[in-house]
């Protein structure tokens, strides 16, 4: 099964003065983007959090932020006495040079002047379980959504597979229709004298031959059967399947370019249209 990179998750653990809250929020991405908010951690837990979340998120934007949920019931609040003395002689200097005289309140409020003691540290094992909690719940989002994309992309793949199958039919008939639409039109230029049936032959072969699909419409296929066993693996397909669809493309392109037959042109044109509806959702899976 798929993944979506699109996720969210909260996990909590502790209690009291050491309760950890840890959110998580993820988008997609070409690659793993890891920001960390909230209190700064020692080096060892840093890069612990870090591996846990590679390990389990392997790709996409994702922001986690660790919060102490009851430090503003405990922490204690100073008054910030540097910050309040620089200030002071900045209005002074303000008064002295250009005699205006500004109030402390003109330029900040009462609270850039109080400070918030944050905690010495926080317990590694009460973080990584929060971190977990959170992370199953991201991983469970993004599986429900995953779902979702893939039943959507395998829906478009059956329409390529029928659109393809179509096109194989229609083809196959070209070489019929176009050797009586050139037997019709050599009569009536010819008015009544004999044709060269062998000239027709090869004119009608060389033409069939030019407007082949038959190797393209066998690639489609056999991407179509690859691309319907990624959406069943339980890995990050995502890139593999981008460049999959790239291939397709190049082969309808190519369908497009040599069939000169309206209805294969018609059916190329539904076909790129499902490819870039699917393309579209591969950008948000792992």
């Amino acid at each position: 099964m798929i993944k979506s990179m699109t996720g969210f998750g909260r996990g909590s653990a502790g209690h009291g003065t050491d309760k950890i809250d840890v959110e998580i929020r993820t988008v997609n991405s070409r690659f793993l983007e890891l920001k960390i908010r909230g209190f700064n951690m020692d080096p060892a837990l840093d890069q612990k959090v870090r591996t846990l979340v590679e390990s389990s998120l392997y790709r996409g934007t994702v922001q986690v932020r660790i919060e102490l949920k009851s430090s503003r019931e405990t922490q204690k609040m100073s008054f910030n006495k540097e910050r309040y003395e620089i200030l002071s002689d900045v209005l002074k200097k303000i008064h002295v040079e250009y005699g205006k005289r500004l109030s402390l309140g003109d330029i900040i409020t009462t609270n850039d002047l109080l400070m918030m003691d944050e905690p010495e540290e926080l317990k590694p094992d009460t973080v990584i379980k929060a971190l977990e909690f959170a992370l199953n719940q991201v991983n469970e989002m993004r599986e429900k959504e995953g779902q979702q994309i893939q039943d959507d992309i395998l829906s478009r793949i059956n329409k390529l597979k029928s659109t393809i199958q179509d096109v194989g039919e229609i083809s196959s008939r070209y070489s019929s229709e176009r050797q009586t639409q050139m037997r019709e039109k050599v009569s009536e230029l010819l008015k009544g004298e004999e044709i060269d049936e062998t000239r027709l032959i090869q004119e009608v072969a060389f033409l069939a031959e030019r407007a082949d699909v038959t190797e393209e419409i066998v690639r489609c296929k056999s991407h179509f059967t690859q691309l319907s066993s990624y959406l069943n693996q339980g890995e990050p397909v995502g890139k593999r399947i981008n460049f999959l669809i790239q291939e397709i493309g190049r082969e309808v392109n190519t369908i497009g370019s040599k069939s000169p037959q309206t209805d294969v042109t018609n059916h190329v044109i539904e076909m790129k249209g499902e490819l870039e509806k699917i393309r579209e959702q591969v950008q948000n899976i792992l």
